[in-house]
């Protein structure tokens, strides 16, 4: 640039190194130091009637106010969580030798036969949604049709379809009767 250049422009020194930029720069050219802190104050919205009070189909956000519901396909069978309740359930069936039960037992939906492990998958509630983790069973874990890899989290939404072998369980979210607060 040549030296007429910088006469007509309104320059400012930087605050770090104390060379002469100009002044409409965001970021020093000599030392990389941010000239103009952006505005970040944005108004908070407190409207109660907008905060997570009804799950959306294909929500991955899961409350205090929320009942998780895992429905067996073709069954009226429904397996209802609230959602203090839930930290870590395991699905799967019944051990025979030692009569332990997972959270969820979807033995009498004929788990054997469809190759449902004694300890298939869990739900994990972490930070505000649930995921469903696959224990390493040798049927796999299909979330909407996608196997899982076994041991790694993968978030659920209001709507999904879960197989586990060949028994497929489809997870709704449903707002809470009273709030569990």
């Amino acid at each position: 640039m040549n030296r007429d250049y910088w006469e007509v422009l309104a320059v400012m020194e930087c605050p770090n190194c104390k060379r002469q930029v100009p002044e409409n720069s965001k970021i020093c050219a000599y030392c990389g130091s941010l000239l103009e802190v952006p505005q970040t104050n944005t108004r908070a919205l407190n409207d109660p009637d907008f905060e997570d009070s009804v799950p959306r189909w294909g929500t991955a956000r899961f409350n205090a106010r929320m009942n998780l519901v895992l429905t067996v396909h073709d069954t009226s069978t429904a397996f209802v969580f609230d959602a203090e309740r839930i930290e870590e359930l395991v699905i799967g069936r019944q051990d025979p030798t030692t009569g332990i039960s997972p959270d969820i037992d979807l033995r009498d939906h004929g788990a054997v036969e469809k190759g449902v492990s004694r300890r298939h998958a869990t739900i994990v509630r972490r930070n505000g949604s649930l995921s469903i983790v696959d224990q390493g069973s040798p049927n796999g874990t299909y979330l909407n049709g996608q196997r899982l890899i076994a041991n790694q989290p993968r978030v659920l939404r209001d709507g999904d379809d879960v197989r586990l072998g060949h028994l497929v369980l489809r997870v709704t979210f449903e707002r809470a009767a009273t709030p569990n607060v």
